[in-house]
């Protein structure tokens, strides 16, 4: 794994904090090593459908909008493939004990077929040699975040490359380690999927094809006249908050906005160095941040909330409508004042006070 600082709990920190317990004892090598094979099994699954999508005229046998006004709800059979071999998979190797919250759980046609379904043992020993023995730590501390298809809407519309599969990792409310999985690295099926993960404290590392991302814009985005750096990553909402979040950035730092679809994307681009810095004023829930987030710290990156605030979603206690306090990421090599300024020049923007203020009297 590639070494980088961080501001979360080292493994010392981690085996310090271990305490006695009478449950499920789990150790993060084997948790994230299997984490990665769960998430290779996803993207397989998303690749499956793609490929008989591809043989039907590139149409898909089931689209539905879990909100009929947002299409960026759509929920479709490669949403419920990778959700069910995911979490079937995590399940099995782990049991009920271990706490899984996934974006589909709702989804009770999924759920009852899971029941039925046998899954291969997952691979605990990835990390063996790069992590090694550690304390042990008790489940209840632990959950795991599943978004099985982040960037659903993109998949519809055929934008393959924004798709990523997330499982994160998080310890006592905060972001330890992620998983992200591009099923289609290259926007193709011609290349086979790109796993990067990483654990905060420890680093990153890639599994399967090279990643190619990073530390420079996108080929879309080089064009250093239509779009001046530093990059200012969102999707392309048009609700006056992210206007507004957009015009505080340009103001205070220059630069110019930049689309990317996904909320694991937008966040990975941040913590590849793509971008200066990714926005986005909502999110669905935690299995949106939490694999993201550990990665952009194993990096060197900061994270906080909308209003630079810190991340609270993953926490049980997690105070309501924390999804709608969105992020700001931020890469390696932009110090805390950056971070802290950057998140200033958006908050001194009327409408980001008026959607804060709105937030708060929910």
């Amino acid at each position: 794994m590639v070494s980088a600082t961080s501001s979360f709990l080292s493994l010392a920190a981690l085996n310090a904090l271990a305490v006695p317990s009478s449950g499920l004892q789990l150790q993060l090598g084997p948790l994230l090593s299997t984490a990665v094979h769960a998430c290779q099994r996803g993207c397989t699954e998303i690749r499956n459908v793609q490929t008989v999508r591809e043989n039907n005229d590139g149409n898909l046998a089931k689209i539905e909008l879990k909100d009929v006004s947002d299409p960026r709800s759509a929920l479709t059979e490669a949403d419920e493939a990778a959700h069910r071999a995911i979490l079937g998979s995590l399940v099995a190797e782990w049991g009920d004990e271990l706490r899984i919250v996934g974006e589909e759980d709702d989804d009770d046609e999924s759920m009852k077929l899971l029941n039925d379904m046998i899954f291969e043992p997952l691979d605990r020993d990835r990390f063996v040699d790069d992590i090694g023995e550690t304390a042990d730590i008790d489940s209840s501390r632990v959950t795991i975040f599943v978004d099985p298809l982040d960037g659903t809407r993109e998949f519809v519309e055929g934008r393959l490359e924004n798709c990523q599969v997330l499982v994160g990792i998080a310890i006592d409310g905060e972001a330890a380690a992620g998983v992200i999985g591009m099923p289609f690295p290259d926007g193709t099926l011609q290349t086979e999927p790109t796993i990067v993960y990483g654990l905060d404290g420890m680093g990153t590392g890639v599994v399967g094809s090279f990643l190619t991302r990073g530390p420079y814009p996108l080929e879309r985005n080089i064009d250093g006249v239509k779009y001046p750096r530093p990059h200012h990553a969102t999707g392309d909402s048009t609700t006056e908050v992210m206007e507004a979040c957009r015009r505080g950035a340009i103001e205070g730092i220059g630069g110019s906005n930049v689309i990317y679809g996904g909320a694991g994307n937008k966040i990975l681009a941040a913590a590849l160095g793509e971008v200066g810095c990714s926005i986005q004023h909502a999110v669905g829930g935690a299995w949106d941040l939490c694999a993201p987030e550990a990665i952009l710290k194993a990096m060197g990156g900061t994270m906080t909330d909308l209003f630079g605030e810190e991340i609270e979603i993953y926490r049980d206690d997690a105070p309501s409508n924390c999804n709608k306090r969105g992020y700001l990421a931020t890469p390696s090599g932009m110090d805390a004042a950056y971070h802290k300024r950057l998140a200033g020049w958006m908050l001194a923007q009327p409408e980001v006070q008026k959607y804060r203020q709105e937030i708060q009297n929910m």
